[in-house]
């Protein structure tokens, strides 16, 4: 640090490194090039981030600004400005004195005006008797001259930086999007394992996304929605590749031909109830719905906890994929924390998750705490105590053995109808002529 003139503040207020700092580096800025004062403004408010300035400072600033003549700053002339702290404020929108001196410290901790004090401290100037301002003591803007090119590079890098975090939360936004919608898509129609993982790990990367975070976070966070979505795409193209079939000789696949009988009777008898056949037949699919390895069927699962379908009143509960939506549904509402549940979906796959999911939401009004609960399940699934399968099966049995004996309380009403009533009383009524013919008969003897 290369000292050649200095300027030290008048008082009690004590010179600091900073102040240092600013005023070498400001003589060595070797730069005699004339600025736009406003320019130089403009691009201080743009990186006013970097500066440390708060609004208040900018508009100090912007005071002291205006009452330098012209619209040019000539690093080679002087450029001291000497308002008094009445006039400075009327300019900078009526701040109070208090924040007038907080701002103006401010500024020159930044290293944009320097402090220029009289012997006394007073803001004035010397003119020579043809008028021009020959010595002048008050507050320096030579600073923001010579740094102009700094300020406005500073400006560009602060100016590029938001126009790349805003691209980057565009492509963020179109990705999950997209994302979103084919997962919506396909899963509905194919009802894919594979999908339902995909769309587990897209919520765990949306999960993690920062709030207020940089591009470079968030360009990570892209790169691997991008990966995501590739993968999907392979996913995609595998289930939409058409399957060649044809009934010719030399291959070795037959050609199936199925067509309906001409014959009434024959039709009638082959269905001779459509409406129950249908029933029967969603019957037959809600049970054959089972995941392979497993002994639990949707059918079961829906017997033993009823209470589920509350969570999907739109559509009814056909398979495994509508489950998984209501159970989503009752996680969010028993207030299940999301990464304890995909953390159960890792170690022991999404049906076992789902059926604890069923399990606490149909008996939630004697679990206190129903998150916790299920962190305790898991604890005993993940230690082998428990078998959630097992668990739904006991809960089934004790179910029907309830709904066989049913207790009849003690003390329970009995419904009397109104002409039982009547033969009551009259039964009453001739038991006691009966007994006072008795009692005189009894006494004539």
């Amino acid at each position: 640090m290369h000292l050649e003139s200095i300027t030290t503040p008048f008082g009690r207020r004590p010179l600091t490194r900073a102040q240092l700092k600013h005023q070498a580096t400001a003589n060595s800025v070797a730069g005699s090039q004339i600025v736009d004062k406003w320019k130089v403004f403009r691009h201080i408010a743009e990186a006013r981030s970097k500066l440390g300035l708060q609004d208040r400072a900018l508009a100090v600033l912007n005071a002291l600004l205006s009452f330098l003549p012209g619209t040019d700053m000539d690093p080679k002339a002087p450029l001291v400005v000497f308002p008094s702290n009445e006039q400075l404020s009327l300019r900078a929108h009526g701040v109070c004195a208090r924040t007038l001196r907080r701002s103006i410290a401010s500024l020159v901790e930044a290293g944009l005006i320097c402090r220029n004090d009289s012997p006394n401290g007073k803001r004035y100037a010397h003119r020579s008797r043809s008028g021009e301002i020959e010595c002048a003591y008050g507050f320096d803007l030579r600073p923001m001259a010579l740094r102009a090119t700094e300020f406005a590079e500073m400006a560009a890098k602060i100016v590029d930086e938001a126009m790349r975090l805003k691209r980057t939360k565009e492509a963020i936004t179109i990705c999950r999007r997209d994302l979103r919608k084919l997962l919506q898509f396909y899963i509905d129609e194919t009802r894919s394992e594979e999908l339902v993982a995909i769309s587990l790990r897209l919520d765990e990367i949306l999960a993690h996304l920062p709030r207020q975070a940089t591009a470079a976070n968030l360009e990570a966070s892209l790169r691997a929605l991008e990966a995501l979505r590739s993968q999907l795409l392979n996913s995609l193209n595998n289930i939409e590749k058409p399957v060649n079939t044809s009934a010719n000789e030399g291959q070795d696949d037959r050609h199936k031909e199925e067509s309906e009988s001409e014959s009434y009777i024959e039709r009638r008898t082959e269905n001779p109830c459509g409406e129950g056949t249908q029933a029967q037949l969603h019957t037959n699919t809600l049970q054959q719905t089972v995941v392979k390895g497993s002994r639990i069927s949707l059918d079961v699962i829906l017997k033993t906890c009823p209470k589920i379908h509350e969570c999907s009143p739109a559509r009814p509960l056909r398979d495994l994929i509508s489950l998984s939506h209501a159970c989503e549904i009752a996680r969010v509402v028993l207030g299940i924390d999301k990464e304890q549940y995909l953390r159960c979906v890792r170690l022991s796959g999404e049906l076992t998750a789902n059926i604890l999911v069923c399990i606490v939401y149909q008996r939630q009004e004697q679990i206190r705490s129903p998150g916790a609960y299920f962190c305790e399940l898991l604890k005993l699934l993940i230690s082998n105590r428990l078998d959630a399968e097992q668990l739904l099966l006991s809960m089934l049995k004790r179910s029907y053995t309830t709904a066989q004996v049913k207790p009849v309380p003690s003390e329970q009403p009995i419904a009397v109808s109104h002409q039982l009533l009547k033969l009551c009383s009259r039964g009453a009524r001739a038991g006691s002529t009966e007994e006072k013919r008795m009692v005189r008969i009894s006494t004539t003897n």
